[in-house]
């Protein structure tokens, strides 16, 4: 399987730091909405196996609104056009 996202064995993504390997670019997913429709979408992306709930930061209230938000930070090896592939190491 191709692993254009990637995370480390603890199955936290952090950015590549060894000279030996290329950078990777970080890929920021943002949900915002109301709590029960950020949860559903969370949700959404856990049925179809592209992040854990807990991948997700916890739910933060967006300034002067009644909506939250919560964000996933992923991070893709450089050139990769497969947007399909999920995460490796999860």
């Amino acid at each position: 399987m191709a692993e254009e996202f990637l995370g480390d064995s603890d199955g936290f993504d952090r950015p590549n730091s060894d000279a030996g390997e290329p950078q990777r670019e970080r890929i920021d997913f943002l949900i915002i909405g109301t709590r029960e429709g950020v949860m559903a979408e969370i949700r959404k992306f856990f049925a179809i196996g592209f992040a854990q709930p807990d991948d997700w930061s916890p739910l933060t209230p967006v300034p002067n609104s009644d909506r939250v938000m919560s964000i996933l930070v992923r991070y893709r090896k450089p050139g990769s056009t497969d947007s399909s592939t999920r995460k490796s190491g999860g």
